[in-house]
C-alpha cells in the first residue's frame, strides 16, 4: 500500500512508501503528518542548534517489507521505513553524560553468534538482486525495518550474493510465534524497536518498551540471535522523549536484568562544520554514545541532511565511514538510504543494479583491515 504525508520545516515535501505487512503491520501504519526532530542538547560542547521536522514516517511493519520514511529538514530525518526527525544540523554530540554501564545484561550467551568484522550496511527495503550485487563488494549486510527480507530476496537469493539480512522487531504490536517462524534460519542478529521515543514511529514509552522486551528476548533466545537495543534518535513534535539518552536510561532502569547485547541509534546532522572533517558533528554524537554505554554500538541510520550536491554528501560520507570503520566500539553501521525521493543526494542506488556517485563512494571507501582477513 502507499501512504503520503507532508513534512513541515524549511518547506521540505517528502513522501513515504510502505509495503504490505503481516497481521500486525496495517495497524501500525500512520496517515498523519507531523513535526519531527528537535535540537540535541549539548554532550560534548553545547547545544546542537535547531532540529528539523521529522514527519510521520510510516512503520516498516512487524514482518512486513519496509517502506520509505520521511526525512526531516536541517538535521531532522526519517528512516526508510521508519525514522522520524533527528538531531540538529549543528553542534556537537548529544547529551552524552558520564561513562559507565547504562545498560541491562550485556552478557552474551555462548550460543549467540559473533558478528562479522565487516561493518558496512544499508538501511533500505526495496532491493533487487542486481542492487545487492552492485553493493556487495563492500556492503555486507542490510535491514528493512521488518523481520522478513525484501520481496525479491525472500527466496534466499541474498545468501548467494553474500549479503547478510538482519531482521527487526519494529514496534510493540508483534506476535512472538509468528516472528520465530518467519525470521530466516540464517539470521544472526535481531534489531529492537525503531525509534520508540517517536510518536510517529514505534511510539512506546520506556516503560512500555521494557514491558515488551522479554518477548523480544524470547524471539532472540529461541533463534540464538544477538539482541540489539531499541534504536533511538533526537525527537521533536509528538515524542515519548525528545532525548535519546534519557529514553535509553529510563528503558534500562525499567528493564533491569534484560538482555541487551548492543546499543543502536540514528544520527542525522549537517555536513558544514568548521574544520576539515565534514562528519565532525556525527563523530561528536557517536563519542557521546561511547561515553554513555559500555556495549558495542550500531549506528543503524545516518546521513547528512543539508548537502546541496553529491560532492558534499560524498565528502561527509567518506569522513564518516573512515571514522566508523576504524573505531573499535562501532561494530556495525548502515547508511540511509538506497533510494529516497524526499531529499536529494542521499541515494546510493540509481536505476536497477546501478550505483549513484554516492553509492560508488560508499562501495569504494576503505574497509577496516579485519574485514579483509
Amino acid at each position: 500500500m502507499k501512504r503520503s504525508f507532508l513534512l513541515g520545516c524549511v518547506s521540505l515535501c517528502l513522501c513515504m512508501i510502505t509495503a504490505c505487512g503481516d497481521d500486525d503491520a496495517d495497524a501500525m501504519m500512520s496517515d498523519a503528518g507531523g513535526t519531527g526532530g528537535s535540537g540535541a542538547t549539548g554532550g560534548a560542547g553545547g547545544s546542537s542548534g535547531a532540529g528539523g521536522s521529522g514527519g510521520n514516517a510510516g512503520s516498516g511493519g512487524d514482518g512486513a517489507t519496509a517502506g520509505s520514511g520521511g526525512v526531516g529538514a536541517t538535521g531532522g530525518s526519517a528512516g526508510d521505513g521508519g525514522s522520524g526527525g533527528s538531531g540538529a544540523t549543528g553542534g556537537s554530540g548529544g547529551d552524552g553524560g558520564s561513562g559507565g554501564d547504562a545498560g541491562g545484561d550485556a552478557g552474551i550467551d555462548a550460543a549467540t553468534p559473533t558478528p562479522s568484522s565487516c561493518k558496512r550496511g544499508l538501511a533500505y527495503g526495496h532491493h533487487s538482486d542486481a542492487d545487492l550485487a552492485a553493493l556487495q563488494p563492500a556492503v555486507s549486510w542490510w535491514y528493512n525495518w521488518a523481520y522478513v527480507p525484501d520481496q525479491a530476496q525472500r527466496d534466499g537469493s541474498y545468501r548467494e550474493l553474500g549479503v547478510e539480512y538482519v531482521p527487526m522487531i519494529w514496534g510493540g504490536n508483534f506476535n512472538v510465534q509468528n516472528a520465530i517462524s518467519d525470521i530466516p534460519d540464517d539470521a544472526n542478529v535481531l534489531l529492537g524497536f525503531n525509534e520508540p521515543n517517536f510518536g510517529a514511529q514505534a511510539n512506546l514509552s520506556a516503560m512500555q518498551a521494557a514491558a515488551r522486551w522479554p518477548d523480544v528476548e524470547m524471539i532472540a533466545d529461541a533463534l540464538g540471535l544477538l539482541l540489539v537495543s531499541p534504536a533511538v534518535n533526537y525527537c521533536g513534535g509528538s515524542c515519548q522523549d525528545t532525548n535519546p539518552f534519557n529514553y535509553l536510561d529510563d528503558f534500562f532502569d525499567a528493564c533491569d536484568g534484560c538482555r541487551v547485547d548492543r546499543v543502536a541509534f540514528h544520527i542525522y546532522v549537517g555536513c558544514h562544520p568548521t574544520g576539515d572533517n565534514k562528519a565532525q558533528w556525527l563523530i561528536d554524537h557517536v563519542e557521546s554514545y561511547k561515553q554513555r554505554f559500555s556495549q558495542p554500538l550500531w549506528l543503524t541510520e545516518f546521513a547528512c541532511t543539508d548537502a546541496v550536491s553529491f560532492d558534499e554528501q560524498i565528502a561527509f560520507m567518506e569522513d564518516a565511514v573512515a571514522y566508523l570503520e576504524n573505531d573499535a566500539r562501532i561494530e556495525r553501521y548502515s547508511w540511509f538510504s538506497g533510494r529516497f525521493q524526499g531529499i536529494p543526494y542521499i541515494d546510493v542506488l540509481g536505476d536497477d543494479g546501478e550505483l549513484t556517485p554516492l553509492g560508488e563512494a560508499y562501495v569504494n571507501a576503505p574497509v577496516n583491515p579485519e574485514c579483509n582477513e
